[in-house]
């Protein structure tokens, strides 16, 4: 009797060791993934909140494109004084000039509205993936609980029968005991 209410008792600590320990791993786990997410908020905060005329790769194509089209007004300006062109085929080659430069500016609004919807799915599959493994650390919390619940209700269980085996036990060797005395009084 007294080895299984040690053996109890042992089980008992140590499925309640068992829970403290997992519930403070689930907690660390619990941080790392609020840390990962809070980052990854940082992330598309900073990155939604730039300007994307002012990258670095945005402002050297305006550059080129900018050098590029000055440089084919230069070459028309001196072709138009050495030719004697007139002034209507300069104007002319500066509005090509500008609706190449509004073409280059649309394409590049383009690609920033790209660039924003790539970053918001980026944001979001990271949230996903962080959802994901919010919800495994919940899982193994549950079970974590239920293996200690179910190993502490173990534990009572094999106490309890083992106390009701040895009072059963005593209750036959009472009895046992009562049929002698019985016997002798009557003989």
């Amino acid at each position: 009797m007294i080895g299984q209410i040690i053996g109890a008792v042992a089980q008992i600590g140590s499925s309640i060791y068992g829970a403290v320990k997992s519930s403070q791993a689930n907690k660390r786990a619990q941080l790392m993934i609020q840390n990962q997410r809070n980052e990854n908020q940082k992330w598309y905060d900073q990155k939604m909140a730039e300007d994307y005329m002012q990258r670095s790769d945005v402002q050297n194509v305006l550059r080129k494109q900018r050098e590029l089209l000055n440089e084919q007004y230069q070459r028309a300006r001196a072709t138009n004084i050495v030719a004697g062109g007139t002034d209507e085929s300069l104007a002319l080659q500066q509005q090509a000039a500008n609706d190449a430069m509004g073409d280059t500016m649309a394409d590049i609004a383009a690609n920033a509205a790209n660039y924003k919807d790539s970053l918001e799915n980026q944001y979001r599959a990271q949230d996903a993936a962080l959802n994901q493994q919010q919800i495994g650390v919940e899982q193994a919390k549950a079970q974590s609980i239920a293996q200690a619940a179910g190993q502490v209700g173990s534990a009572v269980s094999g106490l309890m029968t083992g106390a009701i085996g040895d009072k059963g036990s005593a209750t036959k060797d009472v009895a046992a005991g009562a049929s002698k005395v019985k016997k002798v009084d009557e003989n």
